[in-house]
């Protein structure tokens, strides 16, 4: 995509083509693509270039071309504080971790205009998620559960309250 950024991505999953026979030239197309990245101004710019390279080719083909943006809310970094309550959470519970950016449109994206928010995500066989084959193992989302639970005393700001035991039993 030109950024040269790990967190610019570009992803098609809808190309309908008309009149869809193996045979025949086809005289429609459309294509659906969502541009993500942490950084709004980066992901404008692909957007843009993504549009303008298709405007070249369709006047070299003499084809008509239209775009339509559908949506482009801006980019919801997670809050640090809720961060910071997983990332203590997860250490005390003995587990490892590591930080991660998601891209996808997750309703995090709408939370976090309104409160702090972050996000936890769980060990998937072969990292596969979001498929009919995501697998998790029980332990994976116990241990996920358990931190959230942690997390959430520690921004409540109760955790001072809660002993070692007590930690057992989330």
């Amino acid at each position: 995509l030109g950024t040269k950024a790990v967190d610019t991505v570009a992803t098609t999953g809808v190309l309908q083509v008309y009149p869809g026979a193996v045979n025949s030239v086809p005289r429609e197309a459309h294509v659906e693509v969502d541009v993500r990245d942490i950084d709004e101004e980066r992901r404008d710019g692909v957007l843009s270039s993504i549009i303008r390279s298709a405007e070249v080719i369709a006047r070299k083909r003499s084809v008509e071309m239209e775009h339509k943006i559908v949506n482009q809310d801006p980019p919801a970094p997670c809050d640090a504080s809720v961060i910071d309550a997983v990332q203590e959470s997860a250490n005390e519970l003995g587990l490892t971790s590591r930080r991660m950016v998601s891209r996808a449109y997750h309703d995090a994206l709408f939370m976090a205009q309104i409160a702090p928010t972050g996000m936890i995500f769980i060990p998937c066989k072969g990292g596969v998620s979001h498929r009919p084959d995501e697998f998790s193992s029980q332990k994976d989302m116990e241990n996920g559960v358990r931190t959230l639970a942690l997390a959430m005393i520690k921004l409540a700001g109760v955790a001072e309250t809660c002993d070692q035991e007590g930690k057992e039993e989330l």
